[in-house]
């Protein structure tokens, strides 16, 4: 007798797993995101370096560091690129003054040339051998050396006094009022005598006011029309800082890159 084959059972088809594409396309996304981030990141600062450059009027070999915070791809999507700082040293950002400059914007536009920057900033830092034309502006020339010390700027001026040259000392601070620098003050006084301020201008005339009296010195003729000063900072290191703020407009419109005025 024939035995009877054995059917064996049809194997359900294999379900298609619908979720593989998905990751192949979310992997092929990720990679292209990444490389587009990897070559932002190797353009940008080249870019923003030569834009830097030749805004502050440097070599084309000036070293300028440029970060870039966060992701880049996310933001380039939009055509701008969000927290980027930029710093260099030994560059000037007020007319006359030189020491490490930093740039800050919240956001900038890939079109430099034409769109807005938003939150610009900006700040020199003077290192303690740096500060002395800061101290010959601030006090109109007066002062012969100066130092910060103790978070103060304290400023000195030979002077004849009683047929000898002696050291007068002045311990001055400084504030920002509408975009010019407050000069008041502090402690005045001639090495070896006990006088005032007062008595120091009687004996001395007019030639110590720009440490013995308060004044404004206007700096706004030193920085383009975009720029204000906006804060001066005596650090403990013995270095000073000046901050700024900058117009949106600084780049995309020539106007706002002329000098100022005092007037």
């Amino acid at each position: 007798m024939t035995a009877e084959p054995e059917y064996l059972p049809t194997p359900e088809p294999r379900k298609r797993r619908w979720w593989r594409p998905v990751i192949g396309v979310v992997i092929a996304l990720a990679l292209l995101a990444g490389a587009a981030e990897l070559a932002i990141r190797l353009a940008v600062p080249g870019i923003v370096s030569s834009a830097v450059r030749q805004q502050l009027s440097l070599s084309p070999t000036h070293p300028v560091d440029v970060q870039i915070g966060g992701a880049a791809i996310l933001p380039a999507i939009t055509g701008r690129l969000n927290d980027l700082t930029v710093t260099v040293d030994d560059a000037e950002l007020l007319d006359g003054l030189a020491g490490t400059v930093r740039l800050h914007a919240g956001s900038v536009p890939f079109d430099f040339e034409h769109g807005e920057i938003r939150g610009g900033s900006a700040s020199l830092t003077l290192s303690p051998s740096q500060i002395s034309p800061a101290i010959k502006l601030f006090t109109a020339g007066v002062a012969d050396g100066g130092a910060v010390t103790d978070g103060e700027l304290v400023v000195t001026k030979q002077v004849a006094l009683f047929g000898a040259e002696v050291p007068v000392r002045a311990t001055l601070g400084l504030a920002v009022r509408d975009g010019d620098v407050l000069i008041t003050p502090k402690g005045i006084g001639a090495v070896g005598f006990d006088l005032t301020a007062k008595r120091l201008r009687k004996l001395t005339g007019h030639t110590l006011d720009g440490m013995l009296r308060a004044h404004d010195v206007c700096v706004k003729d030193r920085l383009p029309l975009g720029v204000e000063l906006t804060g001066i900072d005596m650090l403990d290191n013995g270095s000073a800082r000046l901050s700024v703020e900058v117009s949106p407009t600084i780049v995309s419109d020539p106007a706002q890159r002329k000098p100022g005025s005092c007037g």
